[in-house]
């Protein structure tokens, strides 16, 4: 314990030494796993105690603490009553070993890999009328958009209609039918009905959280080489704070009873009295020597999309963000961009009503495009 409180005060000196105006505190090559994590957290000393101890659950955003709340009561939140949480934060390969498979989540895994230009047909309330009804013919062997996934297993808060069991961490699940690919079924084949051909990919990067970024533009670069005619890529995100859904707790959160209501106010509003999650963008303004694209023209095309978004659904966009560690894998393309729609505070209902307006304004936007026509 005396050892623990010495290097705990070695670090604060050593954080305060850092963070003084003349130092340069981030190298700029870092990975995007990691640096995703540094553009919004602003303290280091937070970064380096998740990494230096494990086994202390402290942190990052998608365990709920900043740099700014950090303290010893948070610092020292170990899951000391589960022994097998224990040996998963120190020996990570465990965190991948699940002790309880069902026949359908190893049905969700061989899919994992589809790739799907038109989802099937999705069930609607009686009161959804899909206004057209006859999906235009489009050249499917050529698509223009891709919507892919880095964080494929990010959920969304559970409901009676949508009930999950978390796994491989908060939020978070393999069963792709309550997540983020879930939520790019619905965009792809409302933005398809728009005459945009899209090809949709559900691969899941995120199994190793920390190599997603490594992982999908793997994918992405292996797409791209595939159909040539993709200029233009969504990585479909959803944001997130603290923990909704916790690993292995079959429960239905009460969404009015969540800590931070401020942050479900951010992303949810209502269109026509139907709730809705709103929709942010993120762009990587990090460039190493050997990137060639202009960060700039992946900020103006979400620009475009975001401002036709306010302009057809005022509010429904909360605008772009520049992310100065990190490039999201958006160096491939002059037109790729993040796009973060709702969060884990929303409801995958809310998330699945935005997309037909989010599909309206980039179907807008790509028509104007010059490579488009």
């Amino acid at each position: 314990m005396l050892l623990f409180l010495v290097f705990l005060i070695l670090n604060v000196i050593f954080y305060s030494w850092m963070v003084q105006p003349e130092r340069v505190i981030v190298k700029q090559v870092i990975e995007d796993s990691f640096s995703e994590e540094y553009d919004r957290l602003d303290s280091l000393f937070v970064t380096s105690i998740n990494y230096s101890f494990p086994v202390i659950e402290v942190a990052f955003v998608s365990q709920g603490y900043t740099g700014k709340d950090l303290t010893f009561s948070t610092f020292l939140y170990a899951k000391v009553k589960d022994p097998i949480n224990l040996i998963k934060f120190q020996i990570p390969a465990f965190a991948q070993v699940e002790y309880k498979k069902s026949p359908k989540i190893m049905e969700v895994a061989k899919q994992e890999e589809e790739k799907i230009f038109i989802p099937p047909k999705a069930e609607e309330k009686p009161e959804e009328k899909r206004e057209n009804t006859e999906t235009k013919k489009l050249d499917s062997s050529k698509p223009y958009l891709l919507i892919y996934h880095t964080h494929t297993m990010e959920a969304f808060a559970a409901t009676g209609e949508n009930r999950y069991v978390a796994r491989y961490g908060y939020d978070r699940t393999d069963d792709l039918n309550y997540t983020v690919a879930k939520v790019g079924d619905y965009l792809t084949e409302y933005l398809i009905k728009e005459g945009i051909p899209v090809l949709h990919d559900k691969t899941i990067h995120d199994y190793n959280y920390d190599k997603s970024y490594i992982n999908s533009l793997k994918t992405l670069n292996k797409i791209l080489k595939e159909y040539p005619s993709i200029k233009a890529a969504i990585d479909l995100h959803r944001d997130g704070y603290g923990a909704v859904m916790k690993p292995g707790v079959e429960s239905i959160p009460v969404l009015s009873s969540l800590p931070n209501q401020e942050f479900r106010k951010k992303y949810t509003m209502e269109i026509n009295g139907e709730k809705v999650a709103r929709v942010s963008f993120i762009i990587g303004s990090r460039r190493t020597p050997e990137m060639n694209e202009d960060w700039r023209k992946n900020y103006e095309f979400a620009k475009r999309i975001s401002d036709k978004l306010n302009e057809l659904y005022p509010g429904l966009s909360l605008g772009v963000d520049v992310k100065p560690y990190s490039e999201y894998n958006q160096h491939v393309l002059e037109k790729a961009i993040l796009i973060e729609l709702g969060s884990n505070y929303n409801t995958l209902e809310e998330a699945i009503a935005t997309t037909k307006y989010l599909a309206k304004a980039i179907s807008e936007v790509i028509k104007q495009e010059e490579d488009f026509k």
